[in-house]
């Protein structure tokens, strides 16, 4: 097959497939051995996942709340949360706030030196936030609730009257927040005032929808199965599914392509439109024996055109976006924790089992 000089890696990726010639990477990659630049003491025992928020790294774990720039060695603030329970979600920034919490509270904090500006007390338990510049969209038992990034007063709150958790994020996109309570049903709301739109009923097939991202018009939805799902999000109307050979513990949704792992040992590349797969890359022989399953430790994360995955064995590979060639392993000598920030020039933010915030190079 010739291709032409015009044609970029994912258009000759595309026209493979299409051919049922679609790569299907095995061979080890380089190993380099990464170097420890910096390290934080966070305060916590535990941490959280981190987030890169315009070129700041926030923490939070089971004491304290904290923010870093990477290029210098201090910190540039941490300051007890006092929640009464240990922070357990990623900590989300928007505007002056960083809202960070765990099942019993969620609050938000200033961006600028980490003071308190509102709490919330749960109803019955808080689950994952997703926070949108000017509200925070959050599941608090039976119900969902749009909270005020400035006050923290609830503007609106959704519940179909029925008995559930929601404990999954919902997703906002387009004047739409979409959110999977953990009943079978996917809801589409208005933004505004959180009136429906639509619904999805797929409780014979799901009961909780874990993640979801929207690109275009497609809601990608990974569902407590199996099973991923391309949803057009003016209808709610089911375009494809993809069966990952074994549940779905989280996806990443990147431009044009959703980016899974499945135990069974293989990192997904799905195009967002239809559902085919673009590549798929083993790290783990998985020869259908439970014992050999090889999840990824942390979300897996895109960056400049690589794929960030953190396997539970403490190795970091790094793929080819485009093409599921793996470029490099990276052995760590040390546990971590379950999150990868990649930042310019070989180099990442990591967090450690001890505690610690560390940047590290290869």
């Amino acid at each position: 097959m010739m291709v032409s000089e015009k044609l970029n890696r994912r258009q000759v990726v595309a026209a493979l497939a299409a051919g049922g010639l679609l790569p299907t990477f095995v061979v080890s990659a380089a190993t380099k051995t990464p170097q420890i630049l910096r390290r934080w003491t966070s305060g916590n025992a535990t941490l959280a996942p981190l987030a890169l928020v315009d070129e700041h790294v926030f923490f939070n774990g089971d004491k304290t709340l904290g923010r870093i720039d990477p290029d210098r060695a201090e910190l540039t603030w941490n300051v007890p949360h006092r929640l009464s329970s240990n922070a357990v979600y990623r900590p989300r920034a928007a505007g002056q706030s960083v809202i960070s919490g765990g099942q019993r509270e969620l609050g938000a904090w200033q961006t600028a030196d980490g003071k308190p500006r509102w709490l919330h007390k749960a109803i019955l338990q808080v689950g994952t936030p997703f926070v949108t510049p000017q509200r925070t969209y959050v599941g608090d038992g039976h119900e969902l609730l749009a909270l005020d990034n400035d006050s923290g007063a609830i503007d609106w709150r959704f519940s179909d009257g029925t008995d559930y958790t929601a404990s999954y994020a919902p997703t906002v996109a387009n004047g739409t927040v979409f959110f999977g309570p953990g009943n079978g049903l996917l809801y589409a709301l208005n933004e505004a005032d959180g009136q429906l739109k639509w619904q999805l009923d797929e409780k014979t097939k799901w009961q909780y929808i874990r993640q979801m991202y929207v690109s275009g018009n497609m809601l990608v939805a990974g569902t407590y199965t199996e099973l991923l799902y391309g949803i057009n999000v003016d209808t709610g109307k089911v375009k494809w599914t993809f069966k990952a050979g074994n549940f779905i513990n989280s996806h990443h949704v990147s431009g044009d392509t959703a980016y899974l792992w499945s135990p069974t040992g293989w990192v997904y590349a799905i195009d967002v439109d239809t559902g085919a797969v673009r590549w798929k890359h083993q790290t783990t022989k998985y020869g259908n024996n439970a014992a050999n399953w090889g999840p990824m430790m942390a979300e897996i994360v895109t960056f400049e055109n690589q794929v960030y995955c953190l396997d539970m064995n403490q190795m970091l590979h790094v793929l080819d976006a485009d093409t599921g060639r793996e470029r490099l392993r990276l052995p760590f000598a040390h546990d971590l924790r379950p999150t990868v920030l990649p930042l310019k020039d070989g180099r990442a933010v990591m967090a450690s089992e001890s505690g610690e915030v560390q940047l590290v190079q290869w």
